[in-house]
């Protein structure tokens, strides 16, 4: 089952909706119109409390949208891929194919998601000043909180811990210090996990009302620092994983047995040649001795099984102009970004214009545990 709804197109970028952002959705909902919007408009009707619940959700997850979409569009103005954005449980997030190849690109990429923030909260009260907003209208409550919610998101993503912008920051300056960058993210990364312990903490206690936050907010906080420690502890072990790749090559995983298909032919006579694995399918279709394209589960997965037996490969397949190629010199942790920025499992190696062997995404993890890298 799909868990996550493509939306729209911004810029370029693809929205997608996770179906985890609902619980968070619902719960800023259920806080504003239960407690913070009683507790700041009394005199208003219930039912006024929960549309400014809705509205204020609503507005809070656009800004979170557009302060992720700072970091991808700055990330395309250096050439990094962003294959979009996902809104998610814990906010939004931007995925963003491949590292920054230099500690500036890092800092402004890191950088321009609290500043789209900031300059949100910014819009906010020059709006609420010029339209001369003031005392206890729903509408001026609404838009006082949301200036609030802006300059939180700011400060918080600005803490120093890895993967927050403030942790990207504090690794993209160490990295620019002392010139190593796998030292600055192992730094970076326990600074991530020491903020998610605080974070815990903070929630356990409140949990136990021995804290000043309510126990609802002190299961979030909790939540969240869980996340948190999580995601510091997988981009430390992620770099530790590249590193390793970038000492092997394409040559010492690719493979020579290339199966080759005509575009004239069925969807599913080229599954039946190929023995119907799907999950391992590479079809090379060749036409007058040249590669045209290639066939593989990403295209079929595009066509309805039901309409295998009369769609060509020519119709399915990705022409040989889409597809990203490599040399036997490439080194594999360049080949694991490509294979996820293009969203290609199988990377061609190409001599002299010439195809000679294939490094599949299933390669590269064979290496990985036959290394013990990944247990």
């Amino acid at each position: 089952m799909r868990t996550s709804i493509p939306l729209v197109r911004l810029m370029g970028v693809p929205i997608r909706l996770n179906l985890s952002w609902f619980i968070t959705f619902g719960f800023v909902i259920l806080l504003l119109s239960s407690q913070v919007y009683p507790e700041w408009l009394p005199g208003v009707s219930a039912p006024v409390h929960w549309l400014l619940g809705v509205a204020s959700g609503l507005l809070f997850f656009a800004c979170i949208l557009l302060h992720e979409l700072a970091h991808s569009l700055v990330a395309r103005a250096y050439g990094i891929p962003v294959k979009g954005i996902t809104l998610f449980v814990f906010g939004g997030v931007a995925q963003i194919s491949k590292e920054a190849g230099r500690p500036l690109v890092e800092f402004l990429m890191a950088l321009a998601g609290p500043a789209m923030s900031m300059a949100l909260a910014a819009v906010f009260l020059g709006t609420g000043l010029l339209i001369g907003l003031e005392g206890e209208k729903p509408f001026t409550v609404m838009w006082e909180w949301l200036l609030l919610m802006n300059v939180g998101v700011a400060l918080f993503n600005m803490a120093p811990g890895f993967p927050l912008d403030g942790g990207r920051v504090l690794r993209s300056v160490l990295w620019g210090v002392i010139g190593d960058y796998r030292r600055a993210t192992f730094f970076a990364s326990w600074c991530g996990r020491i903020m998610a312990y605080a974070l815990i903490f903070v929630g356990l206690i409140s949990i136990f009302r021995a804290g000043w936050l309510s126990p609802g907010a002190g299961l979030w906080f909790m939540f969240l620092g869980i996340f948190l420690e999580g995601a510091a502890r997988q981009s430390w072990q992620q770099t530790q994983v590249l590193d390793f790749l970038r000492n092997h090559k394409a040559a010492n995983i690719m493979s020579r047995d290339i199966t080759a298909v005509p575009p004239w032919l069925s969807l599913d006579e080229a599954v039946r040649r190929n023995g119907e694995n799907l999950a391992s399918m590479c079809l090379f279709v060749t036409e007058n001795e040249r590669v045209v394209g290639i066939l593989c589960q990403e295209q079929l997965r595009r066509v309805p099984r039901d309409r295998w037996q009369e769609v060509t490969v020519r119709a399915a397949m990705k022409p040989s102009e889409e597809v990203v190629t490599v040399d036997r010199w490439a080194d594999c942790a360049a080949m694991v970004q490509l294979i996820d920025a293009e969203e290609q499992r199988h990377l061609p190696v190409v001599e002299q214009g010439r195809l000679v062997a294939v490094v599949s995404r299933e390669a590269i993890l064979r290496l990985l545990l036959a290394k013990r890298v990944l247990r």
